[in-house]
């Protein structure tokens, strides 16, 4: 991804990152963050971000489900175990930084 050098930072920037820090790879139900690398050029910010490889079959070719997924009792089973997980996970809120014109 690739931001201003004075924006490149908040969620969009970070959430990957934050995300692997407060949860990790959930137990093998989310993808690890193996690396970040940021580079800086020209008053352009950009951030490469390496995640694990997943060797899951996929879900659906398309973002928005067309059809029924037949998954068995265990999938339900695990992906509840996770919510679970993520529910008793403490973050802490972010507060959006505000524009150094609207401090003025």
């Amino acid at each position: 991804m690739s931001a201003p050098e004075d924006k490149a930072s908040g969620k969009l920037w970070d959430d990957a990152l934050d995300a692997q820090h407060a949860f990790g790879d959930l137990d093998g139900h989310r993808p690890a963050l193996l690396g970040v690398h940021d580079a800086f050029d020209d008053g352009t910010a950009y951030r490469a971000e390496v995640p694990a490889r997943v060797d899951e079959p996929v879900l659906s070719e398309d973002p928005i489900l067309r059809q029924d997924l037949d998954l068995p009792d265990s999938w339900w089973e695990a992906i509840a175990g996770t919510l679970e997980k993520l529910s008793a996970t403490s973050t802490a809120p972010r507060t959006p930084a505000l524009p150094s014109s609207a401090t003025a």
